[in-house]
């Protein structure tokens, strides 16, 4: 409803709720299911990429792909629509033909039997995230984000509109006159449309709308802050900036990164991957900063006699900075020493040599 449609009595009683404007171009459902679904999506694919010891044949599987010809989703994809949906997931593996995929209906039904019974199932996997709270959580403070975002669209849209306040509007024009000032009103608007002058009282003022950023800001940051705490991961991961500060150099963030994908590995990724695989993985640090230490302390360790600090021990504790299981770097050492040619007895001829030349040095 329009100024002069006022004038001229079109408006009726009923008539006083205004339309939306500037709706956002996407449900609120949409937007929630579709952030917790990407924060999921990104969270598992930065875990796979510090897993190791899958084997280079099943990691297609872990991925999407868009040809037809094979199956779209991968197994990361798997976990995080079941994660933001907190819903049950079948997946069934056929080693045979290398194919991952959603369990038919049957299928599942043979998989539910099959846990129920035993615990586990030959068919395929049951993976549930039913109990997820965390996505319930998260679903709150996305839904608080899309009234932030929708808000943001309607000052961005109103912002490109150019208000002509002309002063004593309704107390100075008479019904009768309504279609002189309407015709005027459209005269100064496209004349301003096509950037000419035009002619206004002394109190009458042409304003064009600012958008105040503030209140989004703020609100944007509160709800990554929490975000944060609810995915246990730093806000630069969340948001994308590095934290600032005088002598920030990241890695601080870089480490908190760590512990919280390192979260995601042990209670979804390690499992999932061992049920369904049958893989055994380890989680590996992008930390060069550990690696850094490790080596001086290896220059330490060797510069500290041995009656100080026993071999072995320097050993299982340079094992442990560079990640290594210190088990395993012994059967390592000992599988080498075997695999080592044994050494060749001493000459007799070059022992009778190094005693004459003894014999004249003394």
């Amino acid at each position: 409803m329009n100024l002069f449609s006022f004038f001229s009595g079109a408006a009726t009683s009923g008539d006083t709720e205004l339309p939306e404007l500037f709706p956002l171009a996407i449900r609120a459902e949409a937007f929630t299911g579709g952030d917790i679904f990407t924060t999921y999506l990104k969270i598992l694919t930065d875990t796979m990429e510090r897993t190791h010891g899958l084997p280079k044949e099943l990691e297609p599987l872990l991925w999407d792909n868009c040809v037809q010809s094979e199956a779209g989703e991968g197994l990361v994809t798997m976990l995080a629509r079941a994660m933001s949906e907190m819903s049950d997931l079948f997946v069934v593996y056929l080693p045979s033909v290398q194919v991952l995929r959603h369990a038919t209906r049957d299928e599942e039904a043979k998989i539910r039997a099959d846990y129920k019974e035993s615990g586990e199932s030959s068919t395929g996997v049951w993976i549930s995230f039913k109990g997820y709270r965390r996505t319930e959580m998260l679903r709150v403070y996305s839904a608080l984000e899309y009234c932030v975002l929708s808000s943001l669209n309607k000052s961005m849209n109103l912002a490109k509109s150019v208000q002509v306040k002309i002063h004593g509007l309704r107390t100075d024009v008479a019904l009768s006159d309504v279609t002189i000032a309407a015709a005027q009103g459209k005269a100064v608007a496209g004349a301003l449309s096509r950037g000419r002058d035009v002619m206004l009282d002394s109190q009458d003022d042409v304003v064009v709308p600012t958008v105040d950023m503030s209140p989004t800001e703020k609100a944007m940051a509160f709800l990554d802050a929490k975000k944060s705490f609810i995915l246990s991961l730093p806000m630069s991961w969340i948001a994308g900036e590095q934290t600032a500060g005088i002598g920030s150099t990241g890695e601080a963030d870089m480490r908190a990164v760590e512990r919280g994908l390192k979260q995601y590995w042990v209670s979804i990724v390690r499992p999932a991957l061992q049920k369904v695989f049958g893989a055994e993985t380890k989680f590996k640090s992008q930390d060069t900063r550990q690696i850094a230490s490790a080596l001086e302390a290896l220059k330490t360790f060797d510069l500290v006699s041995d009656d100080i600090l026993p071999r072995e021990m320097k050993i299982q504790i340079v094992a442990r900075m560079f990640d290594v299981d210190p088990q395993e770097l012994a059967a390592m050492r000992e599988a080498q020493a075997k695999l080592a040619p044994p050494a060749a007895p001493p000459d007799p001829g070059q022992r009778l040599i190094e005693g004459l030349l003894h014999q004249v040095r003394g």
